[in-house]
């Protein structure tokens, strides 16, 4: 019976190692599927620092199970002593070795941060593509001001360009930006401008999202996040272009109100410093 439980829980461990796997490897783990320079970057970050903190965990869950083993109630050769002292050398390693991996750990998300900073621009010989996003409730506008184009919960860039989003909100007062395939979430705040600096691989079509919870059309507040050769964004540019739709001041105004699933829009025309004014009104 002891050996059944023994190899069924040997079994749940390896089943449960299994399951994880698989999960990883799932075109839904979006995160263990970077298409960005700054996605892959994150990842690698992720697992090292897992890998550092395994160092420790592993050996402290096998010195648990031995420690279970060793005391359980029908071994009599494991002695209770209740007064029992580690004394000073292992006191002193309990703390060393921790602070061995967590030192390298600091050192190396220290360097991270600031250079995974979403503010700062990433290094290549081609004009970087500047999009302003605004988080709406419940849809995400996004306005190209060098093209005097817009458009509703889909944006288009070209593959190994780097992409300068402006992001502010006009509504809740706090969203949060993501599309976990190409780099990290950045906040999105009323009256305020933040930065993010991404960079596709290669063309693909990804899933954006709203990462902060903001009211009851958050589930729903999704976007589409296509890369493109040059040319087809070229050609999409043309094609927004021919758009009956025009972003007026009133246009804005009845988008800005609240609503829920909205369908994909294009505007061929933007109210001139409209996203400034967005910011100023509050």
């Amino acid at each position: 019976m002891k050996k059944i439980k023994f190899l069924l829980g040997i079994l749940a461990i390896i089943s449960a190692a299994i399951a994880i796997a698989c999960v990883l490897r799932s075109d839904y783990a979006l995160l263990a599927h970077p298409k960005g320079i700054m996605a892959h970057s994150e990842l690698s970050l992720i697992k090292t620092n897992i890998a550092l903190m395994l160092i420790i965990i592993v050996p402290t869950f096998i010195w648990l199970l031995f420690t279970v083993w060793k005391y359980r109630a029908n071994n009599s050769k494991g002695k209770y002593r209740p007064e029992h002292s580690h004394g000073t050398l292992k006191e002193v390693l309990l703390w060393i070795v921790p602070s061995i991996i967590v030192i390298p750990m600091s050192i190396i998300t220290w360097n991270a941060t600031h250079e995974l900073d979403p503010y700062q621009p990433l290094k290549s010989e081609i004009k970087p593509l500047t999009i302003q996003v605004v988080a709406l409730d419940w849809k995400w506008l996004f306005i190209y001001p060098e093209q005097d184009i817009a458009a509703v919960n889909v944006v288009q860039f070209p593959e190994r360009t780097p992409i300068r989003f402006e992001l502010s909100a006009d509504g809740s007062p706090m969203n949060s930006f993501w599309i976990p395939e190409l780099s990290g979430q950045i906040y999105s705040m009323t009256g305020m401008v933040t930065q993010l600096h991404i960079m596709a691989d290669a063309p693909g079509v990804y899933s954006g999202r709203a990462a902060e919870i903001n009211g009851k059309g958050f589930a729903d507040m999704t976007f589409v996040a296509k890369s493109s050769s040059q040319t087809d964004f070229d050609d999409w540019i043309a094609e927004v272009k021919r758009s009956p739709l025009q972003l007026t001041a009133p246009i804005y105004n009845e988008l800005a109100k609240p609503s829920e699933n909205n369908p994909a829009a294009l505007y061929s025309h933007v109210e001139k410093d409209l996203f400034n004014h967005i910011v100023r009104k509050y």
